[in-house]
């Protein structure tokens, strides 16, 4: 057996140190960060609190050069104690977001390693593990009683699809040659797996009732990400077999997090529509009978988005990360009186897709991860019925003891009808009021997403730590079509993409300008996805960036929609596809960065990932390729193996570098020498 090492953490750690070493703890000189620093920060993932609010379980991850990747192990904390490795494979674990889970008992732990759900004692020990599936299981949970834990899966390959592949015969039928997902549940005494759903549906997303008896879940037509929206929530018994399973909602609306009431007569769920069901809305809570009827919306005409929400205990009210624009926070809504409650208040984020927040039942405590400007992720705790919070882990302490962060500040301005757009202004490192500075704008994805207070997602792909570090104010406006600034502003590329959002930034670019902070002479702008897209425009239409780099970004519209596997949420903008009847072609070119590709006379950088499905590498070989052809300096970089979203740690720090090169050369005039990776 294995025995578990217990790790001093943190700022006593720290202190601790210093203490032997006979010196005070200001003392230790604190630098700016580099890419490499970002990389190896370590991460806390997966947070858990036991059933009786008194331990956290999480992963934690570091990087390892030998692989190129983070290497991540399972950890529990008493949350007035020091943490605990409890995992030690030289491979890691897989650092799931909610992939951590407690027995109903609290004595064992379930998480993910090697493709497979292991078992661990919560004192430590040697893991084992409980289902040998055929495909990998996710989303892993424990049923009430402890005797079964649920999981997603994929129909496995049959003999004559698995004969086929042994021979390399091996042609397929494109996005037809997919296989559904099911729930499964595995006995936890003799390892049995059982199906619980079966047929021509795929489960996307499940929730247990309190009581185990039933399930609220996600069911589409099948896996593929493009049929997401044509899913619907489905309540059944856990008996198997798809027992009294039936559908609570007909519609062509996005939904998730469904779950069923503590006393199984009412399902919430989430959908991106209004109250009529009508697509591309902010996020709304429904409420719905079990035994079917009418859905209903929680908070009619609230203005903010809902990044997730469940149950609180009483069953009477939910719980919800409401998102706020440059934050999120805590809300409980009284279901009968369609009130909200804000339960926190703060410059921080909550990261819910990462699964970084819970309700414990028992304890009646809240558990939640923030994003904090000088803290990228520490868990906190508080009382469900409010209250101050208080922190647990100290993972993120080292970034306050190390290094010299860039301070955090919300800005606002006006758009050119008179909005107010906000965002998020990192000063440099160093900054002396009176003094002008280079100016990077950075533009977040979606464009259904909003930049906020802390690190945030992509922290090695924005790097913004690091401009700051080398003299650049970096901005991050929320423009138009973000959320967490109510329905107008989140639907205002309905019908005409290209509206307001290119103004509201220059307008952001102006108005920091204006302040004295940013040199108009010294102005770049980068952004991904959305902001890539965005970056594509704003290169058309004026000369005043001397540099920009265009991350997975948009330049036609029209071969966009056949490329991407992602289609529903552009309908609305366009009022439909290039080749319905009456297809809207004049809106959709008009809209295309291409169109004015001509104008373009910013050196541009553009970077894509060869296996991107969402925004493909032909749109950016069509920018590319213009502004080669019109003799615009220009470089695209390929990221062998990447998605839409980058996670190679040497893909993007070589990416970084590349920027960080094209900004100083353009815009400052000056050299930049390369950061290299540590070579193992």
């Amino acid at each position: 057996m294995t025995s578990p090492r217990r790790w001093p953490c943190g700022v006593a750690a720290a202190l601790a140190a210093l203490t032997v070493l006979g010196l005070p703890a200001r003392a230790q000189t604190r630098r700016p960060m580099t890419l490499v620093d970002i990389a190896e920060l370590q991460r806390l993932g997966a947070p858990r609190l036991s059933p009786d609010g008194r331990t956290l379980a999480y992963m934690l991850s570091k990087v390892d050069w030998k692989v190129g990747r983070p290497i991540s192990h399972l950890w529990r904390q008493d949350v007035n104690g020091a943490p605990m490795q409890l995992t030690f494979s030289e491979a890691g674990d897989t650092p799931i977001p909610r992939s951590v889970r407690w027995s109903p008992d609290g004595k064992t732990l379930l998480f993910s390693r090697g493709g497979q759900i292991q078992l661990i004692p919560a004192d430590g020990g040697e893991p084992r593990a409980l289902t040998h599936h055929a495909t990998p299981p996710s989303s892993p949970n424990w049923s009430p009683d402890g005797t079964a834990v649920y999981f997603l899966a994929s129909d496995p390959p049959t003999s004559d699809e698995r004969e086929r592949e042994r021979l390399r015969d091996d042609v397929y039928a494109f996005e037809e040659n997919y296989k559904h997902q099911q729930l499964w549940k595995v006995i936890v005494a003799s390892g049995a797996e059982m199906p619980v759903t079966t047929g021509n549906m795929s489960v996307l997303e499940y929730r247990l009732s309190r009581d185990g008896t039933k399930v609220a879940m996600h069911r589409a037509p099948s896996p593929l990400a493009g049929d997401g929206f044509r899913g619907e929530v489905w309540v059944m018994d856990v008996t198997g077999a798809n027992a009294n399973a039936r559908a609570l909602t007909r519609n062509e609306i996005p939904e998730s997090a469904a779950e069923v009431s503590p006393d199984n007569s009412q399902v919430l769920f989430l959908a991106d529509s209004n109250e009529r069901f009508e697509p591309y809305y902010n996020t709304t809570i429904f409420v719905v009978p079990a035994a079917g009827g009418t859905p209903q919306p929680v908070l009619p005409d609230f203005k903010y988005a809902i990044d997730d929400a469940a149950w609180a205990p009483d069953g009477k009210s939910i719980v919800a990360v409401v998102n706020l624009g440059v934050h999120n926070e805590l809300f409980q809504i009284d279901v009968s009186s369609h009130r909200a409650r804000q339960l926190t208040d703060g410059q921080h984020y909550i990261p819910t897709q990462a699964g970084g927040w819970q309700i414990v039942p028992a304890s009646g405590t809240l558990m939640l991860q923030l994003d904090q400007p000088s803290r990228w992720g520490d868990i906190w705790t508080m009382p469900l019925a409010g209250g101050t919070p208080t922190q647990i882990t100290h993972a993120y302490d080292p970034m306050e003891r190390d290094f010299i962060l860039p301070r955090q500040e919300k800005v606002e301005w006006k758009g050119a009808d008179g909005q107010t757009i906000e965002g998020m202004l990192m000063y440099p490192v160093g900054y002396q009021p009176g003094t002008r500075y280079p100016l990077v704008v950075q533009m977040h994805g979606g464009p259904f997403e909003s930049d906020h207070f802390g690190g945030g997602s992509g922290q090695l792909l924005n790097y913004f730590p690091v401009l700051a570090a080398k003299g650049y104010a970096v901005l991050r406006p929320n423009y138009r079509g973000s959320i967490g600034y109510g329905n107008a502003f989140y639907r205002d590329p309905v019908g005409n993409y290209f509206r307001n959002m290119q103004t509201d930034v220059m307008n952001g670019v102006d108005a920091l300008i204006s302040r004295g902070i940013a040199d108009p002479d010294r102005l770049v702008c980068m952004g991904w996805s959305a902001g890539g897209t965005l970056v594509n425009k704003l290169v058309t239409m004026t000369d005043r960036f001397k540099a920009a780099s265009s991350g997975a970004g948009i330049a036609n519209w029209i071969s966009l929609f056949a490329q991407s596997e992602i289609r529903s949420y552009r309908i609305p903008w366009f009022g439909g596809t290039p080749w319905q009847k009456n297809a809207p072609i004049d809106l959709l070119w008009n809209m295309s960065p291409l169109k004015d590709v001509a104008n373009v006379k910013t050196p541009t950088l553009f970077v894509s990932g060869d296996s991107d499905t969402r925004v493909g590498l032909p749109q950016s070989v069509e920018m590319y390729r213009a502004l080669k052809s019109n003799n615009v300096p220009t470089h695209l970089l390929v990221g062998p193996g990447e998605g839409h979203n980058w996670g190679g740690l040497r893909h993007q720090i070589d990416k970084a570098n590349h920027e960080l090169e094209w900004f100083e050369k353009y815009a400052n005039h000056r050299a930049y020498v390369f950061e290299k990776a540590p070579t193992p």
